[in-house]
């Protein structure tokens, strides 16, 4: 073959597979391309739906009556929703600042500042302008979170029913002390037929109920008073309780139960002497009460390090273990025939509990049934 024809075929053969080469690579180059437009435009699509979420999520947040602002490790305010910005008079600008320099109630600042590498904080309530709110600061996660919960509402609805409860108790002493005068002068007139005698006697004791219920009411209703005043002034302790203990006399007499003490000579306690006067006489009244017959009743005082321990302990009935947690809500009876049939009201432990609190103490309980129950409060020094 002519070596000029021969040269000419190999240079198309070589031609050839260079076009077919080419087409191949640039094919493969075309479908990479294809792939990655494919998935830039699957990311976009995802990145808009994932924006739209956000903008949703951003828009419910801003509705609802809680305040919520999200930072980051550092404290930079990530996100912000309408009512914490209305709040803590943080602009929307303010994003990406440190919470100390967008927030503007120094409070809150401080909180946070105090607690910034705990866990989990929450205070119970917190007046922030117009608003009362429950403050919580949690950093367990990544991003530290503050959140603002509105009690306005619910504090409004409490100091309407603890100014009801007020108004209606003081309404009614009134017409109950005219009813006792009534009561009393019939029972002057009828002290010689001794059916109508009975029955002015049974409406006595029930106008009586109705006197304590009244005082205890208005009681609770002065302890719940937020700006209500502790005046604190030193009292001999012993001297309180012998008087204390003459005034509930004629009911321990009544029931045979004799009431003991162990109070050094010298044992004096600097408190509100109102507050600790609700305290003692409702624990006295109801170891006496709720005693057996012949049973005992005993009053100590103990000075610890810190704090003074005053314990009543009887010997009565007791109170179960299941109940103990519950003794004091108020109108909660262990045994509710027992307890009206003995004149108790179902508040007197409820005043004992918010007086002790009141006064910085706090109060335990024993009990076993059949055997007594021992009540133990802690005041501060």
């Amino acid at each position: 073959m002519n070596p000029i024809v021969t040269s000419i075929i190999i240079l198309l053969i070589i031609t050839c597979l260079i076009s077919v080469w080419v087409a191949v690579t640039e094919r493969k180059k075309r479908e990479k391309l294809i792939e990655s437009l494919r998935k830039k435009r699957k990311k976009e699509k995802k990145s808009n739906i994932n924006q739209n979420e956000i903008k949703l999520l951003s828009r419910a947040l801003s509705l609802i009556k809680e305040g919520i602002v999200i930072m980051d490790p550092y404290g930079r305010i990530i996100f912000t929703n309408r009512f914490a910005r209305e709040l803590l008079g943080i602009s929307p600008k303010d994003e990406g600042k440190y919470f100390y320099q967008a927030i503007k109630n120094f409070d809150v600042v401080t909180m946070i500042n105090e607690n910034f590498n705990e866990s989990y904080r929450a205070w119970q309530e917190k007046k922030i302008g117009d608003k009362y709110v429950q403050v919580i600061f949690g950093s367990d996660m990544d991003e530290k979170v503050l959140l603002l919960i509105d009690l306005t509402t619910i504090k409004k609805y409490e100091t309407l029913k603890k100014d009801f409860i007020a108004n209606v108790s003081h309404e009614l002493k009134t017409p109950l002390a005219a009813m006792k005068l009534s009561l009393e002068t019939l029972e002057e007139e009828c002290k010689d037929r001794e059916t109508a005698k009975k029955f002015i006697n049974k409406a006595m004791e029930r106008v009586k109920y109705m006197e304590q219920l009244i005082e205890d009411l208005i009681t609770l209703s002065k302890l719940e008073n937020v700006g209500i005043q502790v005046n604190l002034k030193e009292i001999h302790f012993k001297a309180f309780i012998q008087k204390l203990i003459s005034d509930l006399s004629e009911i321990a007499q009544s029931k045979n139960v004799k009431i003991e003490t162990d109070i050094p000579e010298n044992a004096k306690v600097k408190t509100d002497e109102k507050m600790l006067h609700a305290i003692m006489k409702n624990l006295i009244d109801n170891a006496i009460k709720y005693n057996k017959e012949g049973g005992n009743v005993r009053v100590t005082f103990k000075e610890l390090k810190n704090e003074i321990e005053i314990s009543v302990c009887d010997t009565g009935i007791g109170i179960p273990k299941s109940h103990i947690p519950f003794i004091f809500e108020r109108f909660y009876r262990v045994e509710r025939s027992r307890s009206r049939k003995l004149g108790g009201t179902g508040l007197g432990l409820s005043i004992v509990k918010l007086a002790t609190e009141k006064l910085n103490g706090k109060i335990e309980v024993e009990s076993e049934e059949g055997k007594g129950t021992c009540f133990k409060i802690y005041l501060p020094k």
